[in-house]
């Protein structure tokens, strides 16, 4: 089952509401603050949201954040809508509900059990997005809204790479209208053989290929060229470590033969820009950080995001052609990861 992509690291909320320390009266009655994120996808058919709420104490604020009482809502005390609109006017409405199926890793929050509010519709590009918190102990509703990233698609490569290539390449796909700025991921999927079990794992490593956001333009293409695709080879010698206890092949992607590497392209909104620019590190030496919240609500009583994205992808082929297969087996640079040629790997068609 697809999912969202939710922006729900509490690490961050909590820096919404620290950053604004200059204006904190200590002596003041609790605020009822609300910190939402979520990132919407046409392409998923699940969508999750996480909602916090801020909390005061006068313990170790570390520690009470394991608490989960401290900084969830209780779910009667507030309603979460999802709302569809069509140029201002409002098509659909659900309340939503809640699940605690899916864990959360570790960190400073209280995990691995963790609330999400969720909702199972399928999303129209065409159409505006709200969601709406109603809390239930003050009467006030917060929300925040997103257009939709479109669907999109890539250019260039089509099938194949020349992984052995020493001069940036020049990738090309469509623009996909909303997208404010794209990312761009090249996956590269090869299997482990235990040399005396014969146990097979099946790996991946990843590489962002664009050292800065690729800012969306006018034109309906886009190019990069900021890749030599040759130094992804580097990329897998830096990763995958030496283990003479192991025979490695390259694996496929959906089961076709010879395809191991996919490179996917993400494109998202301008609300899901403008918030990474400003949660990015600070190299100033003003300490004072900007805030950036797409919700809307009275007395600065809710922070978060509501953005969407959306993904297009290749599966690429270790081609024979320009030798890519030859160069990870061969070359001295990865000859002591012990890959061996695709049709020696046990999962090669016809040997299972």
């Amino acid at each position: 089952m697809k999912k969202s992509i939710v922006f729900g690291l509490a690490l961050v909320a909590a820096a919404l509401l620290f950053s604004r320390c200059q204006k904190l009266d200590l002596t003041a009655d609790y605020k009822d603050i609300t910190i939402s994120y979520g990132i919407l996808n046409v392409k998923d058919n699940v969508h999750y949201f996480k909602i916090y709420r801020g909390y005061i104490t006068d313990q170790n604020a570390y520690v009470e954040a394991q608490n989960w009482d401290q900084i969830y809502y209780p779910v009667d005390s507030i309603e979460v809508r999802f709302e569809e609109y069509n140029n201002g006017k409002l098509v659909r409405s659900a309340i939503l509900d809640t699940t605690t199926a899916i864990p959360k890793e570790e960190g400073y929050f209280h995990n691995p059990k963790q609330l999400l509010y969720f909702s199972d519709w399928t999303l129209d590009p065409e159409m505006t997005y709200r969601l709406v918190i109603r809390r239930h102990s003050d009467g006030q509703e917060v929300y925040a809204e997103t257009m939709m990233v479109h669907d999109f698609s890539i250019t260039n490569p089509k099938s194949s790479w020349n992984m052995n290539l020493n001069q940036p390449y020049r990738m090309k796909f469509y623009s996909a209208e909303n997208a404010a700025f794209y990312d761009i991921f090249l996956d590269f999927y090869y299997i482990e053989v235990d040399n005396q079990t014969g146990e097979i794992v099946h790996k991946k490593i990843t590489k962002k290929l664009n050292s800065d956001y690729i800012r969306a333009t006018t034109s309906s293409d886009v190019l990069y060229a900021g890749f030599t695709p040759e130094s992804f080879f580097n990329t897998i010698i830096q990763v995958i470590e030496t283990n003479p206890n192991v025979t490695r092949y390259i694996d496929t992607v959906a089961g076709r033969p010879y395809y191991c590497m996919r490179l996917t392209v993400w494109g998202g909104d301008d609300h899901y820009l403008t918030y990474r620019e400003v949660a990015s590190p600070n190299s100033s030496i003003v300490s004072n950080r900007l805030e950036y919240t797409n919700f809307v609500s009275e007395n600065e009583s809710a922070y978060g995001l509501l953005g969407s994205r959306n993904y297009a992808y290749v599966d690429l082929m270790m081609s024979a052609t320009e030798h890519n297969e030859d160069t990870l087996v061969l070359s001295n640079r990865t000859k002591r990861l012990n890959f061996r040629y695709y049709y020696e790997s046990p999962e090669f068609p016809g040997k299972r």
